[in-house]
């Protein structure tokens, strides 16, 4: 992302709002950003710029006088006379770069050094400021987004792949058809975050069917030395204290080639309570994470080399409670919920100018493997009585290993003028592994692998020649294996022209074919028991789809401060196989088929005030067809996927930002509302027949955002106090409105304190997140347990009130 600033205004605070949300954007320097005193007094700098959201990063923000003021008075002494103008930010959403303001769609975009700076190192810890956007979080590495309205599930370790797009860059790390971790990266020296609403299959394919989000890594600076770090602590109410702390470097290697390197260690407080086994804080954990980055430019050529590689594990993710308002406790759980999950990507980036023309190649690899255990007894028997052994538990234990290469080729103009053009081809090609055990730790000690008759190999011959893995998976309740492949071919393009004076109309589209093809290989008693063919399970299946994915738009500037818009775009996500299996008696189809839909908006931006009050409108309409609904078999509950009815999601954003007369004051507020539901009756699993007019899972009728950032400097220190408040309307867990969630207001209140002018530019902030200790679920699940009939109901709730403390250094 980059901001830019006019001719003689002095190290300029840029800022802008994405469509509908609040955001601004400093543009002094921060690390790969850098400038001289003189270039302060000319308000330029390098093309590596920082963000932030929605308030200004207040040790960054210096006042500016009007364009063309070229006095040599300080800012700060003209800044007492007007507020501050809000400058544009140039954004790389549509894979070139471009003002924020000027694509005709909703983008919201987040500073990695802004989000430093007010604690927040993870995804879930902003991304709701988002309107339309609602998010539920397990284990680092397992987030559910919703945008719009458009869900089928929110339950962060739900199978079915999500809805929304994670991307690094321009590599997607989104699984076709069976959900793994997506990456959740530390905004310590990132770039920035950019939230895109609304289908980007033309440019993104099948991977961001209601949206995306992307990482933007903070690229190497070319001639340049720098050395940053930072530690921070965290102290969530009754909870264990967590420590993090990172390093990030920067090395020129000549004058065309540069090496940038980062590594962020980091610590998750704990803040369940483990009642049966009187442990406190059992869901502690941490992880590692490491990017590298090898820049060479010489001349027309580009060529960027990244590794990128996080790691994560903890030793009892036990984080589902008894309560909806708390106290975060159980007794329910006999066996510990080991967690571990790993990422990594290598990617090569070749570009090369013409004279108004850029090719560009992107290769990438990604790799993902993750393993974690719940304990299913609870479905079984109910709450389990004292002193239940843990040998007779029962054990949830999943793997899930996949590994991807795509390539892209595009070739797009540069040259700027009333047209410009992309044309590209896509090619993705995906493996994965997934294993679901369920069983007890005695029948595994006893028969499972690595015992004493799991191992031996005259049974292990034995049971391999019947198809079944070993003794221990043919008596266990449940043994199953879904390796399957995926592809995706496809050629697109994205095409504006400026036709009349103030109008621009732009089109795309996207060609694809999906191949998923593979099948499921299981045994086990709740198999058995629904087979007429043997011990086992195995169904094998292919499913080939393709299609088109077009785009249009319009846009008219009535002048420099007022525009419309209007857009129409359609998404798709990959159909695919079931991950366990699919039996005469269990109503599991083999596959499902890909979902799809239609999203139109209409969007208002102005300018007020000499640009210092900016208020903009959105409203959008979409049409969703063939959802992949996430249902559960009866007894133990298994996840499946299946399409059933249809949807619309309609609804209106806002936002607005105002830069107020009283000198390093800024407000903002946004907000939303959705009404997202289905239009079709179906009967789900559970017998319940849901009705049109059933709202979907994770989405939220009302939602909004606020915040006060106010600025004082004097000498060379800086200080600059906080507010804001987030609300997240009511929505439920699942299709069926099994458990109410959110309804949820959190107010937090920061204070940063900084001296730019001191060796290593200190950098001291304190962040109370949640400062009520509101309590609410963000996701839950119900059902009815086996044995005893009864409903039991489980929560997993929204963290609780959190100080955090952080200081950053800068060479």
């Amino acid at each position: 992302m980059r901001c830019h600033s006019s001719a003689m205004r002095p190290a300029a605070l840029c800022t802008a709002i994405a469509m509908p949300v609040v955001l601004l954007y400093p543009a002094s320097p921060a690390l790969g950003q850098t400038q001289t005193p003189e270039d302060a007094s000319l308000g330029t700098h390098s093309s590596t710029d920082s963000s932030t959201d929605a308030s200004t990063d207040p040790l960054k923000a210096i006042a500016v006088g009007e364009q063309g003021d070229d006095t040599n008075a300080p800012a700060l002494s003209r800044a007492q006379d007007r507020p501050l103008q809000i400058e544009e930010v140039i954004v790389t959403a549509t894979k070139r770069e471009q003002s924020i303001r000027e694509i005709p769609a909703s983008i919201t975009a987040y500073s990695g050094e802004k989000l430093e700076s007010s604690g927040k190192l993870g995804l879930n810890d902003f991304i709701q400021e988002t309107p339309g956007v609602t998010a539920a979080q397990g284990a680092p590495g397992y987030t559910r987004l919703t945008f719009r309205g458009i869900s089928t599930d929110t339950n962060p370790y739900a199978g079915n792949a999500q809805p929304v797009g994670i991307f690094i860059g321009d590599t997607p790390f989104t699984d076709p058809y069976i959900a793994n971790i997506v990456p959740d990266l530390s905004a310590f020296d990132l770039a920035d975050v950019e939230v895109l609403k609304g289908p980007q299959g033309t440019l993104f394919g099948g991977s961001a069917l209601s949206g995306a989000v992307r990482y933007q890594l903070q690229e190497p600076v070319l001639r340049e030395w720098q050395l940053r770090g930072f530690t921070q602590l965290a102290q969530p109410k009754g909870g264990s204290t967590a420590f993090t702390y990172g390093v990030a470097g920067n090395a020129p290697i000549g004058d065309d080639l540069a090496i940038r390197l980062n590594y962020v260690s980091r610590e998750y407080s704990g803040t369940v309570d483990d009642l049966r086994h009187d442990k406190k804080n059992v869901d502690r954990s941490d992880g590692d994470g490491l990017r590298a980055q090898l820049l060479w430019q010489p001349g027309a050529w580009k060529l960027k080399l990244t590794h990128l590689a996080q790691d994560f594990s903890g030793d009892n993710l036990l984080q589902a409670v008894d309560s909806p308002r708390g106290p975060r406790e159980t007794d329910r759980a006999v066996l510990a919920m080991p967690s571990k999950n790993e990422f990594a990507l290598d990617s090569l980036e070749v570009s090369y100018d013409f004279d108004s023309v850029r090719l560009i190649s992107l290769t990438s690899h990604v790799s993902r493997d993750a393993v974690f255990t719940s304990d299913a007894t609870t479905s079984l028997i109910g709450t389990p009585p004292p002193g239940y052994p843990e040998t007779a538990a029962v054990l949830s234990k999943v793997t899930n290993n996949s590994k991807s290469t795509s390539q892209e080729i595009r070739l797009q103009s540069t040259g700027g003028g009333d047209f410009n053009w992309l044309v590209g081809a896509y090619f993705f090609d995906y493996d994965g592994y997934f294993n679901i055990l369920i069983d007890t730790p005695l029948n595994q000690s006893l028969l499972g692998p690595g015992s004493l008759l799991g191992s031996n190999p005259l049974l292990g011959a034995l049971f391999g020649a019947l198809g079944v893995p070993n003794l221990g998976s043919l008596t266990s309740l449940l043994d199953g294996t879904s390796d399957a492949k995926s592809q995706e071919r496809a050629l697109f393009a994205d095409v504006s022209y400026d036709l009349l004076d103030g109008l621009t109309l732009s089109a795309g589209g996207r060609f694809y074919e999906t191949e998923v093809k593979g099948g499921f290989v299981g045994s086990g008693l709740l198999i058995t028991g629904n087979q007429n063919d043997g011990l086992g399970s195995n169904t094998v299946a292919k499913l080939d789809e393709r299609g088109f994915n077009p785009k249009l738009s319009a846009t008219y500037r009535f002048n420099r401060d007022f525009s419309i818009y209007a857009a129409a775009a359609k998404g798709f996500r990959f159909g695919g196989l079931q991950a366990l299996p699919s039996t005469p008696t269990n109503g599991v189809p083999p596959t499902f088929k890909s979902d799809t839909l239609w999203n139109y908006e209409i969007g208002l931006r102005s300018d007020w005030l000499d640009r210092t009050l900016r208020a903009d409108l959105t409203g959008f309409y979409i049409r969703y067809d063939n959802p992949i609904i996430t249902q559960q078999t009866q007894g133990i509950p298994i996840n499946y996927n299946t399409n059933v009815s249809a949807a619309i999601s309609r609804g209106v954003e806002a936002s607005l930002l105002w830069n107020t007369p009283i000198r390093g004051l800024t407000a903002s507020l946004s907000g939303g509302y959705t009404d997202a539901h289905i239009t079709e009756s179906f009967t789900a699993a559970n017998g319940d027949v849901v009705e049109p007019g059933a709202r979907m899972p994770g989405s939220a009728k009302f939602q909004y955002s606020s915040s006060l950032q106010y600025l004082h400097v004097w000498d060379q220190f800086t200080l600059a106090p906080n507010l804001s408040y987030t609300y997240v309307g009511k929505g439920y867990s699942n299709i069926t409105h099994d458990v109410e969630i959110n309804d949820l207001g959190t107010l937090n209140a920061g204070l940063v304190l900084g001296a730019e002018n001191m060796p290593g530019k200190p950098k001291l902030a304190f962040n109370m997140i949640n400062l009520l200790d509101t309590t609410r679920p963000v996701a839950g699940s119900s059902g009815t347990v086996i044995v005893t009939r009864q409903e039991q109901t489980v929560y997993l709730l929204n963290p609780p009130r959190t100080l955090t403390v952080r200081l950053g250094l800068e060479f």
